[in-house]
């Protein structure tokens, strides 16, 4: 058009064109004559001259048809003023019927509205709310734990090692966030920008927090370093520009750093609660299962523990990380007795009597009946030449060997030198466990203890499913100190785990002390008693009193 010159033929052409948009835009067919188009701005005009009697009730019938509308959607209709903009004529006013009529302009009401919908103020005030409650205790749990972040308050705490309760109370304002999301199965992914939740002083569940360990492939750090066989590279490139990610859908981006401080945090939580179970069993069922003499003791034990961080080293053992305060806060039922206690039961008999070795632990597989022998040998060969070598020392009389069976159940075998047994021991006696320490005990005696001869002990018998450990305790204490059997049953079991923990604790044997005292105590009567009347002479006869008659 703009390379028309002739102004009556762009005109025309202009108009041409305004028509045909009008037309498709109206959904409308275009005329084909201008007799048609006469017609029709003559009915129109008719129309309004005759006062618009129909306009209303046409206009909504023609949007009904114009844009597929039921009757029912009637009162979606735009008002009058909407439908049509017209200018209303004056009374006797001509009209010049071959002069062309405005178009009519309508309003599709089911039009989407442009822009992004807008947000109910209900839902968003909710979300406000929710987000706000969150902040304020996350700032509160800041307040009440001293420190703006989890790295920064364990480290505090392993620093200053305040009280239990002082710790369970720094600890309580770190909460437990998205407990509806603990079924999530998060994902590892490595980014190289990663937005990740920023300072979380949050935990995550415990079975959420689970599932993202497992997914993290295991750090080599130079705590728990991984040995390199000479084989392998030595030398290993690190793509430093991307980032170990755990997502968790719905829930966050997470770091190693921060889901190693989430552990942290919630392995310190676990263990100061149940240092707060131990004082509390120690006071209910603990102290009152003791003589009246052992009371204060008991006493000042139980404040011990309290005044105590759970991470603290105890006295007389090896520096190690296992042998903490921690690991006596399992001596409690219904927790099982870790491999840490057992191995510093053993380390104090060994120092209090050298007559006494450690073998170490040996994992033992229940036999499985109607199955072929493996060829694989029971015993370890490094623990089996390490029993051998302490049966040959001088002066060893009785070896400790306790069985592991896949970290569910405590067994134990003790070889004693003196008289040339070897004892395996079940506290809950059943033949499947029997036939793995008796396998074991044959091994070793079939290997290079020949002259030994192999017994079984059932006695004493374990009642319940969590107090293993205490009776392999227990069945080494009897083998190693000399004295009276020991009351197992279920009445004298919480005194027995109580003088378990205090051994292991400060070191000292209440059993032991008890027999000594015992055996000072006979001594001294012994001492006391009359000496029995010097012998008479054979040739004197004795007096003997006048036997009475009976009435």
């Amino acid at each position: 058009m703009a390379d028309i010159e002739d102004e009556d033929e762009f005109d025309d052409l202009l108009e041409l064109l305004m028509t045909n948009w009008r037309n498709v835009r109206q959904r409308k067919m275009p005329t084909s004559s201008s007799a048609d188009n006469t017609a029709m701005v003559a009915s129109t005009a008719s129309t309004r001259k005759n006062g618009g009697a129909k306009d209303d009730r046409q206009l909504a019938e023609d949007a009904k048809v114009e844009f597929d509308m039921s009757s029912g959607d009637s009162e979606n209709l735009p008002d009058e003023d909407e439908m049509e903009k017209k200018v209303p004529i004056p009374g006797g006013v001509d009209i010049d019927l071959n002069e062309q009529a405005a178009p009519t302009i309508r309003l599709n009401p089911k039009a989407k509205k442009v822009g992004a919908p807008r947000k109910s103020k209900t839902v968003t005030q909710a979300g406000d709310k929710s987000d706000r409650k969150w902040y304020q205790q996350a700032e509160q749990g800041r307040q009440q734990a001293g420190e703006v972040t989890l790295r920064a308050l364990a480290d505090a705490l392993a620093r200053e090692m305040p009280s239990l309760v002082d710790t369970q109370c720094r600890l309580s304002g770190v909460i437990v966030k998205f407990s509806s999301a603990e079924s999530k199965k998060p994902k590892l992914r490595m980014l190289k920008n990663p937005v990740v939740t920023m300072d979380p002083f949050y935990l995550l569940p415990p079975k959420l927090l689970d599932a993202c360990m497992k997914v993290l492939s295991v750090a080599n750090t130079s705590e728990c370093a991984i040995e390199v066989d000479g084989s392998q590279e030595t030398r290993t490139v690190a793509k430093k520009d991307q980032v170990e990610t755990v997502v968790i859908k719905d829930v966050g981006n997470y770091s190693r750093k921060q889901i190693e401080n989430f552990v942290r945090i919630q392995n310190l939580k676990t263990v100061v609660q149940l240092g707060l179970e131990l004082h509390k069993w120690l006071t209910i069922e603990g102290i009152p299962a003791l003589p009246a003499k052992y009371h204060d003791v008991a006493n000042q034990v139980a404040a011990q523990v309290l005044e105590t961080y759970p991470y603290t080293q105890i006295d007389c053992l090896p520096a190690l990380p296992d042998f903490t305060f921690s690991m006596l806060y399992r001596a409690i039922p219904p927790t099982w007795l870790s491999d840490a206690s057992i191995r510093a039961l053993c380390v104090r008999l060994t120092h209090d009597f050298p007559s006494c070795r450690f073998a170490g632990f040996q994992d033992a597989v229940p036999h499985k009946t109607r199955t072929r022998r493996s060829s694989a040998a029971p015993v370890s060969r490094e623990i089996q030449d390490r029993v051998f070598q302490q049966v040959a020392e001088e002066g060893v009389e009785c070896v400790l060997l306790p069985l592991n069976f896949h970290n569910t159940h405590w067994c134990c075998l003790v070889v004693v030198v003196s008289t040339q047994r070897i004892f395996y021991y079940d506290p809950l006696n059943q033949a499947v466990h029997l036939k793995a320490a008796n396998a074991i005990a044959q091994h070793l005696k079939i290997s290079g203890l020949q002259a030994y001869d192999v017994a079984a002990q059932n006695n004493p018998i374990q009642f319940d499913a969590f107090s293993c450990g205490i009776y392999v305790c227990w069945m080494f204490i009897r083998h190693v100190v000399r004295g009276p059997p020991l009351d197992m049953s279920a009445n004298a079991l919480p005194r027995r785990r109580f003088e378990l923990f205090f051994y292991l604790l400060s070191g000292r044997l209440l059993t032991r002390e008890e027999a000594e005292q015992h055996e000072a105590e006979a001594a001294e009567e012994d001492e006391k008693m009359p000496a029995p009347p010097a012998a008479s002479n054979a040739d004197e006869e004795e007096d003997v009193p006048l036997t009475q008659v009976a009435k």
